[in-house]
């Protein structure tokens, strides 16, 4: 799936092509991971995404992938629309440690937000993602959550090799070095893991700040 065919996920909420990796013919690269919560809501989901900000927050995530985590934008308020996630963390335990900056955007860039409501859309984050220590942006992440009677589903993608500012065009060799074969299964089964951690705790954590 190409970035301009995002809503295509808004089309049906199970595609053919929902976990592992493609390779397009340019050697941009698209992950796709999908995730069954049980007991957690987009509300949750959602909330979750303006309390991470902390090492420990982050650690809590994905214990052995993620190492740092610190955070630009107002801080204790819920939002996190417009702020920028400063994480350090490797892909599937790999050698290489990624220094990375996620800054959180309107879905509304990439997607048709008036359909959410008829694609049964509980919650979508949005975020563009880049190196840290480099003055551009090289990936688009979305989560797309749908709630279910016994919790959600996420649907988690990620489209690798976007760069902007746009530079001179770039071969399809060139495209391979920046977004390796190995980073790019390796983000997949990260992001398997760390959804799959995450809805293990999430409802408790949920409730602990949010009592009824």
């Amino acid at each position: 799936m190409l970035l301009s065919e995002a809503n295509r996920l808004l089309d049906t909420q199970y595609l053919p092509f929902e976990s592992g990796w493609i390779r397009h013919a340019d050697g941009r690269a698209h992950v796709a991971a999908r995730t069954h919560m049980i007991g957690v809501t987009g509300k949750m989901f959602e909330w979750w995404f303006g309390y991470v900000q902390t090492t420990e927050h982050y650690k809590w995530w994905h214990p052995r992938d993620h190492v740092f985590s610190d955070w630009l934008g107002p801080r204790g308020t819920g939002e996190y629309v417009g702020g920028t996630h400063i994480v350090h963390e490797y892909f599937a335990g790999g050698p290489t440690l990624f220094k990375l900056k996620i800054n959180f955007r309107d879905p509304a860039a990439i997607l048709d937000t008036s359909r959410f409501a008829q694609a049964g859309v509980s919650a979508a984050i949005y975020a563009r993602t880049g190196p840290l220590d480099r003055d551009l942006w090289v990936g688009h992440t979305l989560h797309l959550v749908h709630d279910t009677p016994e919790g959600c589903i996420v649907r988690s993608r990620f489209w690798l090799g976007e760069i902007d500012p746009m530079p001179p065009p770039i071969s399809r060799e060139e495209m391979l070095k920046l977004v390796p074969d190995e980073r790019v299964s390796g983000l997949h089964q990260h992001a398997s893991e760390e959804m799959s951690i995450l809805g293990g705790f999430l409802p408790t954590l949920y409730r602990l700040h949010n009592p009824a």
